[in-house]
């Protein structure tokens, strides 16, 4: 399955992603990789469909997602 990594070279072809950048609810670290802002990285996007109309389906991954309460999101400390 194809991967994508979003950064700011592409985030503008992921509306959901460009909305919550722009609403301030995810922000790029210094070294350029988008988190959300408990410190959790924004997953992959995975390909994991087509839909009628011929748009693909992209599903984040979670592989390095920790919960905003976690000791892990406690202890992060921004790039």
């Amino acid at each position: 399955m194809e991967r994508i990594r979003i950064t700011k070279d592409n985030i503008h072809n992921f509306a959901k992603f460009e909305a919550l950048l722009d609403n301030g609810k995810i922000k790029f670290d210094a070294l350029g990789r988008l988190r959300y802002l408990h410190g959790a990285p924004v997953g992959d996007l995975i390909h994991t469909r087509t839909s009628k109309d011929g748009q693909p389906i992209f599903q984040e991954t979670a592989d390095e997602w920790f919960a905003p309460e976690s000791q892990r999101s406690k202890e992060f400390v921004w790039p």
